[in-house]
């Protein structure tokens, strides 16, 4: 009889021993958390750099858009993309970019264009992603985060972050709440937005991120996310870049449920 069968008649005539059963519970309880959505299978208390970088740039709260570079005919710098402090889990509570280097995300983009990551920053899983990775990185302390998360966002809030933000270099805040709206695709709801914030390196040379809000209700009361809502058009239309970007509320859940 070979040693690995032994092993297993073993474990199963003492499945029954409290201990046994304890640890195996353990034993299937990390193996549900190794795979699956980490906003689905573990508190963020637990979540890693891997599990921030997915959140941040890869789940229904982020969408990756590539555009020509129309901006690149006369030059134009690229923007570092780290731990950038700044504009979002409120606008001035934590940091802004998170754990995953944008430039690095962006090594696949095709010949020619550029990415931009398009994030749904007041959902409840995106904050706690952007607090966690400062833990991590040791800008925030872990008994404080309770308190960056418990700031009320009435407002949803998007965030536009990319290697190369050069078409943000030279238009106004005042400018970019003109020219972006938000849009229920379901409800026809057409919103624009109440405030826009434009994050930059500590140089102030360039554009590291931009927060846009938009009211979560028209002017006549009507919600922008309909009952059952199917989409959340993101649109930012300025010179040299077009964003279009579309979020699906029925995917954005977490543990606790719908999360935008």
């Amino acid at each position: 009889m070979e040693k690995g069968t032994i092993i297993l008649r073993r474990n199963r005539r003492s499945i029954g021993h409290p201990i046994v059963a304890a640890l195996l519970m353990m034993t299937l309880g990390a193996l549900a958390w190794a795979g699956g959505d980490p906003w689905k299978t573990k508190p963020f208390e637990q979540w890693n750099e891997n599990d921030i970088r997915q959140i941040l740039h890869d789940s229904p709260w982020a969408r990756v858009e590539y555009v020509p570079v129309e901006w690149k005919a006369g030059g134009g710098g690229k923007s570092e993309m780290g731990r950038a402090p700044g504009g979002t889990v409120s606008a001035d509570q934590g940091p802004a970019g998170g754990a995953a280097d944008v430039g690095q995300q962006a090594m696949g983009t095709p010949e020619g264009q550029a990415a931009f990551y398009v994030r749904w920053n007041s959902s409840r899983t995106t904050r706690e992603a952007l607090v966690r990775d400062g833990v991590l990185a040791g800008q925030i302390k872990e008994d404080e985060a309770a308190r960056y998360l418990s700031a009320p966002i009435v407002n949803y809030e998007v965030v536009v972050i990319g290697p190369d933000m050069s078409p943000f270099g030279s238009i106004s805040e005042d400018d970019l709440k003109a020219k972006a709206y938000l849009r229920g695709k379901q409800s026809k709801a057409k919103v624009g937005a109440t405030s826009v914030e434009i994050s930059r390196s500590a140089d102030g040379r360039q554009v590291t991120a931009v927060m846009f809000s938009f009211p979560r209700k028209t002017a006549d009361g009507k919600d922008v996310a309909a009952p059952g809502e199917k989409g959340l058009q993101f649109v930012c239309n300025i010179k040299d870049l077009d964003l279009n970007t579309t979020f699906d509320p029925r995917k954005m859940a977490d543990q606790k449920g719908p999360d935008f």
